[in-house]
């Protein structure tokens, strides 16, 4: 498929949504909540830091074995570096207060943002005029001002007089809260940095998260959340739950993860008990342990339908589940590899739906379980990717009028990348499974059991990086809720 016809499907895909977004149900979202601070970096100035702080022997070191975590300045500055070397985001954790204060003694931010999966995909979904219920363990002024107001309905749950009411944030904000503010690094296809004779470019924009917080990495649920949900979780079409990649390999009251995603199921099933039909989705995130991988994929997926993730969450966690081929052609970005793992993800946990989005593509598998038809999901990830990409385009969460008029300024391109890579993945699909790749190409989709469904980025020239898979997720399962409410609403 060419662009142009692409873009007449994205075209088609947002007419069909915007058209049907009225008759979606309330969404839940949790566990994680914070403040970003956000902080654009040069390759220059980290190498000034690095020479300044004589940390080159460290730097190096440390390059070649990644620490994963965030004890001394080099650390970070490692952490920087590694992900811009290769071309990667992740999120290393701060252990020590007096390292986090000096880091942001040297940093500081260019600006605050609503951060955590659960609060960006919260703020997505109500600016798309949705009413969303957010789990919020810490809320100070600061933090409640993190959320959008103009649009949509943020309900958070609070216990007043002996019984559960629900308030906007800024009434919900209580100033006694912690406030959690993680530095996300952001940096360019143009950063630069040379540090002990060692050059060190980056391939494409990304960032570095470092985070420290010490109530998200439980996963805990406020109380007011976990009653406030089950009285009106039977008119919740959608739970999106997410935090479970801050999760620690131990804790200081001597707790383990499992105990932590032990809690969050409990709730899950309390809300399958009062509403059967509800679908859940999960985030994965990035998780460097190999142990809290294994015990987020074997204790949580029995008990969603679906999970995000991207290319190298894809590959770590196929990696965890005893796959050892072609993890480096996924972390490639090669389609007919990412679908034959995304396969093998899903029929090894059973789960309904997995969806993999990457810079250039999204790939997503479905059941028939899952009740959802391929055509709507492929309108669904477009429209979500559409989301997506206004994000990176004007730096800011979008509304549908402001996706829209992105879509129609001309300023976005289809990825060349995509194009090339779902031609490959039709050959695929018919050598490998005699599924007619022309029909493919033409239709975005397969309706095979699971039905597959490709959606190829809109690109530009990136003023965000943060916040773009939880809002492909977010819009894309805002989406499909809505057409298939209106389905039910025609027939």
């Amino acid at each position: 498929m060419q662009a142009e016809e692409w873009a007449r499907k994205y075209d088609r895909a947002l007419s069909e949504v915007k058209e049907s977004i009225k008759y979606c149900r309330m969404f839940v979202t949790g566990f994680n909540t914070n403040i970003d601070g956000l902080r654009h970096v040069e390759g220059e100035e980290i190498e000034r830091i690095v020479t300044e702080k004589n940390l080159e022997g460290e730097i190096l070191s440390k390059l070649e074995n990644p620490p994963r975590e965030i004890r001394t300045l080099s650390d970070l500055l490692a952490g920087i570096l590694f992900c811009a070397e290769n071309g990667v985001g992740e999120e290393w954790f701060i252990r020590e207060l007096e390292v986090f204060e000096t880091i942001r003694s040297i940093f500081g931010y260019d600006r605050l943002r609503m951060g955590g999966q659960g609060g960006i995909m919260t703020n997505v979904l109500a600016l798309l005029d949705l009413k969303v219920i957010p789990n919020v363990v810490a809320l100070p002024q600061i933090q409640a001002e993190q959320f959008t107001t103009e649009r949509g309905e943020i309900l958070i749950p609070r216990r007043e007089n002996g019984r559960i009411v629900f308030k906007n944030p800024l009434e919900a904000a209580r100033e006694s809260d912690k406030i959690f503010i993680h530095s996300i690094f952001e940096f360019d296809d143009r950063f630069c940095a040379r540090v002990g004779g060692r050059t060190i470019r980056a391939p494409v924009d990304n960032r570095f998260i470092a985070t420290y917080d010490d109530e998200n990495v439980k996963v805990k649920v406020d109380p007011a959340f976990w009653e406030g949900t089950l009285t009106v979780i039977d008119r919740v079409g959608v739970a999106m739950l997410s935090g479970y990649h801050m999760l620690q390999s131990q804790y200081p009251d001597g707790s383990k993860p499992e105990d932590h995603i032990r809690n969050t199921i409990e709730l899950i099933k309390s809300w399958r008990e009062r509403n059967p039909e509800l679908r859940i989705h999960t985030e994965i995130g990035f998780v460097a342990d190999s142990g809290i991988r294994e015990s987020i994929l074997s204790t949580l997926t029995p008990h969603i339908d679906s999970i995000g993730l991207n290319e190298d969450e894809l590959a770590d966690n196929l990696y965890t589940l005893g796959q050892r081929d072609n993890l480096e052609e996924i972390r490639d970005m090669n389609a007919a590899q990412i679908y034959t793992g995304a396969r093998r993800m899903m029929e090894k946990l059973g789960l309904k739906r997995v969806m993999v989005h990457s810079r250039d593509f999204s790939v997503c598998l479905l059941s028939s379980g899952y009740g959802v038809e391929p055509r709507d999901e492929l309108y669904s990830v477009l429209f979500g990717s559409l989301l997506a990409a206004t994000l990176a385009h004007t730096g800011n969460f979008p509304t549908v009028q402001e996706a829209e008029s992105v879509l129609r300024s001309g300023e976005l391109e289809i990825s060349e990348r995509a194009l090339k890579e779902q031609e490959n993945l039709a050959s695929h699909l018919e050598s490998e499974e005699g599924y007619p790749g022309k029909r493919f190409l033409e239709e975005g989709f397969t309706d095979a059991e699971p039905s597959m469904v490709f959606a190829p980025s809109n690109l530009t020239e990136p003023r965000a990086t943060v916040g773009l898979g939880d809002t492909i997720c977010s819009g894309s399962l805002a989406a499909e809720e809505a057409l298939k409410r209106r389905k039910q609403r025609v027939a």
